[in-house]
């Protein structure tokens, strides 16, 4: 029976180390995530001021 308890604490650690693993991977997503966000938003940014500064880049000639 004692054996039994030490593979149920083995079994215990090892699913609360997975769980702070996935923990540590769901804030890398979020973080990642957010920081494509950003990019994007910034990208958008820039494309913007240049069609406004530029627009002869972007008309279609006849």
């Amino acid at each position: 029976m004692k054996e039994n308890c030490q593979d149920c604490q083995y079994v215990y650690e090892r699913l609360k180390q997975q769980e702070e693993t996935i923990a540590q991977l769901v804030q890398i997503i979020a973080t990642t995530n957010q920081k494509v966000i950003d990019l994007h938003k910034r990208q958008m940014g820039v494309e913007h001021q240049i069609i406004r500064e530029q627009p002869q880049l972007f008309m279609t000639s006849r």
